[in-house]
């Protein structure tokens, strides 16, 4: 939007410089973009500002538009024409009903039509002040009819069109909806196929405008002229916008009617082009004036709280400042005393843009200078953020298997019926523990609150390996659901993972190797040390696992969940066609195990002894039995048994294995002799012979 310095000085004294004045109206909400001298056609040179006006500020698309908030800002006399006054004197006798007919079929996109007749008018050029004018602004003059529309519509705000009236067909105007394939040529020349989205100004035989964007070449102004009918409107910001897109046509008339236009406003700017178009071409403009409008004006009045105003601003306005603030918009504030806290404003019919009471507190914080408000800091206390148990575990669960080669995964929490009966086994009770249905499910494949995260992993590791991605280790951290057969519904956070495929080449992998049931056991492993947790293993089985090939884990006498291979003739383990090993894990559980508080024990002040042993045993012996009889035969004084290698194959017997374990001894009283290790270490030798039928491998 360009404004004229010297065409708003019309309207109120503006007493700073124009630096100064690009500054105020910036900082209200009106940013000045760029600022101009134009030279005029005689040489002359004016001051333009460029405004970027936001869409809600619509009434800020005219001279007199912005004169009102430099008038409010600089606290100015507002001086406006009075057209209406001017109208009523300059007048005819002959009655505009006796020139022009007008229906409005539309009266819900057209909400009020204005229509006024000037007859015996002279078109010709304008006068050098007008010219002006609209060349300081961006508009080229076409002739003294043409450029009183365009003068007042940068005036007023209001777009106004001028038709011949000799070109009306029965001297008729019609506002309609378009037929379909119903040509018009519009007046910048496009041909234009219309359909019954198009509302039309229109006459007895075809359209005549494209209403509220532009008019056509049909019934333009022209030299041959000699009555003029002129339009002055309010048509719906939704139906200009709607025509403006569909057919590719902008103008400075649908820019302002998209943004809004002044329903009581229509007349006053009708007034004033009239009387100046009778002034500029002579002519008689006709008596009264067409005007048809579905309802009349309601005026809009809102509520303001004082106290409200200055909690929202920080501030310690009085109930004076704010009238005085308000009235110089041009509202009326009406309240029941001087001081009083409540006040009623009656908005102006140029501002739709407010409707509620925070709309008025910010009118009053922008005209008094948002760089008066004060800094107010918060009274509120910030307490720390504190990170719960849960997402400790949740942390540490995604450090240990990401770095371990992991990608985590994210699925929906939905699955079908099938898979959620199958899998439900992992933390429900079979027989009193039943699956939670949807009532409006996605579809078929998302109708039941999934049991497990299993059949998501495994459906993604399918997607992957059709992809070419061959070795997949991917786990996730989710909820489980089922209800018992009270009905009360049970949420746990579970943690899952899958491992299957060959190797990635690595030097620390044997070639052509496959992931299998010991890699998930050591992720496993890794994440028990990392919270402190003495990890327990116990041969079980579940329905989807392969019995042998699967196990309990508990940690301090607390059940976690299982471990172990996923059953091949399940669905989904076929369709990937190789072995997957698959883990579960209740957090919750884990979460309770790993809360009990660590307790600090000093460095111990003596060394420790360290020891091998090297025993062949049944191959049905777990390795764990071996380890926990060990520890227990050596208590207190042996301290750690690891298992550092297995080995079953020729040099042995076929139904033997070998297992190594590395043995610490350590006393917090002194330092160990052999003296009194060795007699230990026969003790725990004799043990195991006894016990488990181990021998020493020589």
């Amino acid at each position: 939007m360009k404004v004229q310095v010297d065409w708003l000085k019309e309207y109120t004294a503006i007493n700073v410089t124009t630096d100064e004045l690009s500054r105020v109206l910036t900082m209200a909400g009106l940013e000045v973009e760029s600022y101009a001298m134009v030279e005029l056609p005689d040489g002359e040179k004016s001051e333009v500002l460029e405004l970027n006006v936001t869409p809600n500020r619509g009434y800020c698309l005219s001279h007199i538009g912005v004169a009102r908030e430099v008038s409010a800002l600089l606290n100015t006399p507002l001086k406006l024409p009075d057209p209406m006054k001017t109208l009523a004197s300059e007048s005819g006798t002959v009655a505009v009903a006796e020139r022009l007919s007008v229906k409005n079929l539309e009266p819900q996109r057209c909400l009020r039509y204005c229509a006024l007749v000037i007859e015996n008018v002279k078109v010709g050029p304008s006068p050098k002040w007008l010219r002006d004018r609209l060349t300081a602004v961006g508009f080229r003059p076409i002739n003294n009819i043409v450029d009183a529309t365009n003068f007042v519509m940068m005036e007023y705000g209001q777009p106004l069109h001028a038709f011949d009236r000799d070109l009306l067909t029965d001297h008729q105007i019609i506002i309609r909806c378009a037929k379909k394939g119903e040509p018009f040529s519009s007046l910048d020349g496009t041909e234009l196929k219309l359909g019954p989205d198009a509302l039309v100004i229109a006459d007895g035989e075809k359209p005549v405008a494209l209403a509220g964007i532009m008019g056509g070449a049909n019934s333009h102004v022209s030299e041959t002229t000699r009555h003029v009918v002129l339009e002055s409107a309010c048509f719906d910001a939704a139906t200009v916008r709607k025509g403006s897109k569909n057919y590719g046509l902008r103008s400075d008339s649908s820019y302002r009617f998209e943004r809004g236009v002044d329903w009581r406003g229509v007349v006053f700017a009708q007034a004033r082009a009239a009387v100046m178009m009778k002034e500029l071409a002579g002519g008689e403009i006709c008596l009264g004036r067409v005007d048809i409008h579905s309802a009349t004006e309601t005026p809009v009045s809102v509520p303001l709280r004082l106290r409200r105003l200055n909690q929202l601003l920080g501030a310690n306005f009085r109930a004076d400042e704010v009238r005085d603030l308000l009235s110089r918009l041009g509202m009326e504030v009406a309240s029941q005393s001087e001081n009083s806290e409540s006040m009623a404003v009656k908005i102006p019919s140029f501002r739709p843009d407010l409707s509620c009471e925070v709309e008025l507190i910010e009118e009053v914080a922008r005209i008094n200078g948002f760089d008066k408000v004060d800094t107010v800091y918060p009274s509120a206390k910030v307490g720390p953020v504190k990170i719960s148990a849960k997402q400790n575990i949740i942390k540490t669960v995604r450090e240990i298997f990401c770095c371990g080669g992991f990608a985590e995964t994210v699925h929906y929490s939905f699955i079908e019926r099938a898979a959620a009966e199958k899998f439900k086994t992992a933390f429900a009770d079979c027989d009193d523990d039943h699956v939670i249905a949807l009532k409006n499910p996605l579809s078929s494949e998302y109708d039941t609150m999934r049991t497990s995260l299993l059949p998501g992993l495994l459906k993604t590791a399918g997607l992957n390996l059709s992809k070419g991605q061959k070795p997949l280790k991917l786990f996730e951290i989710g909820s489980v659901y089922f209800s018992d057969s009270a009905g009360a519904r049970t949420e746990k956070a579970v943690l899952s993972a899958i491992v299957l495929g060959t190797y990635e080449p690595t030097p620390w992998k044997p070639r052509d190797g496959d992931y299998d049931f010991y890699d998930l056991k050591g992720a496993l492993e890794t994440l028990t040390t990392r919270l402190h947790l003495k990890l327990q293993i116990f041969p079980e089985s579940k329905p989807f696992l392969v019995s042998g090939k699967s196990a309990r884990v508990q940690v301090s006498d607390e059940r976690l969940g299982c471990l172990g291979e996923v059953a091949p003739q399940e669905n989904m383990v076929k369709e990937l066609g190789q072995n997957v090993y698959a883990m579960e894990l209740d957090l919750g559980a884990l979460e309770k195990s790993a809360s009990s508080s660590l307790q600090f024990r000093p460095i111990p002040k003596f060394p420790a002894t360290y020891r091998d042993i090297s025993i062949l045993v049944d191959r049905s012996t777990a390795s764990q039995k071996a380890a926990d009889l060990i520890l227990k035969t050596g208590s207190p004084l042996i301290q750690k048994v690891e298992l550092y290698d297995y080995f079953a194959g020729k040099k042995i017997h076929a139904d033997k294995k070998s297992l190594t374990f590395a043995l610490s001894f350590q006393s917090a009283e002194r330092t160990l002799s052999d003296d009194e290790i060795t007699p230990l270490f026969e003790k725990i030798v004799q043990t195991l012979k006894s016990e488990l039928g181990a021998s020493l491998r020589e």
